[in-house]
């Protein structure tokens, strides 16, 4: 097997399942933890944790996605695996867009004012920020199923 296809397949596969883990561990991990804490404090560190992800986690979604559709190109026999496999952790970007962008936005908005934070209850926080971490958890499920559809493929070979 050629080199490149390796090299695509190893990382297509584990920036993928790296991905899952960061949206998984985020919402089980990380986002509880501003449950408890006020509107004036969660809406803003969940502002600041929502734009270091986009800033990071959108690209390596690309990537292992752009990964596993070399792979699915160069790599005939296996083209369906990885091209389920790069799908499947290429769908968590308009996951984000169709399904939470409406939460993040509301989160957002509460997050840059001031009389918004005033405005919005501790209830209705904790129910967005518990309404987004169960949508990261789907996900990161996506790129996981994208990253163990690669883990199977090269099982195959």
């Amino acid at each position: 097997m050629d080199n490149t296809i390796r090299t695509a397949q190893v990382l297509g596969l584990t920036s993928s399942i790296f991905l899952s883990g960061i949206n998984i561990g985020a919402s089980y991990l990380t986002l509880p933890i501003l449950y408890t804490r006020p509107t004036s404090t969660s809406a803003p560190i969940f502002h600041e944790f929502y734009n270091r992800g986009a800033v990071t986690l959108v690209p390596l979604g690309l990537f292992s996605a752009s990964c596993s559709g070399l792979v699915a190109y160069l790599f005939p026999s296996q083209q369906t695996l990885w091209a389920v496999a790069g799908m499947a952790t290429f769908a968590q970007l308009p996951w984000t867009g169709l399904v939470m962008m409406k939460t993040i936005k509301r989160l957002n908005t509460i997050a840059a004012s001031n009389v918004e934070q005033e405005k919005a209850s501790q209830e209705e926080v904790v129910a967005l920020l518990r309404q987004w971490a169960w949508m990261n958890v789907v996900r990161g499920l996506m790129a996981m199923a994208g990253g163990l559809t690669g883990v199977w493929a090269m099982v195959e070979v």
